[in-house]
């Protein structure tokens, strides 16, 4: 593993929290966390992939990825929990 992925995971986990606070409660922000590293982690294999993981680019891509991933995350599991989704 690259040393660069942990760290490359941070944006994903900070998005994903003030994502999930944003909605309210302990398992939005929890889910919506989870979603962010989720997130991130897909991003971080193609921008390495792309050879694009230094500079604006990989924080641009891993903190779009991470947001993508918490608000798809945390919208899919609100649906199968039967609670309504938040407009």
């Amino acid at each position: 593993m690259d040393p660069h992925f942990w760290p490359s995971m941070y944006p994903g986990v900070i998005v994903g929290i003030l994502y999930g606070l944003s909605l309210r409660g302990v398992f939005n922000t929890v889910i919506s966390a989870l979603g962010g590293l989720i997130g991130a982690a897909i991003a971080y294999g193609i921008l390495t992939t792309a050879n694009m993981n230094n500079g604006l680019p990989s924080v641009i891509g891993l903190t779009l990825a991470a947001f993508i991933g918490a608000y798809l995350l945390t919208g899919a599991l609100r649906r199968l929990s039967g609670a309504a989704p938040k407009p």
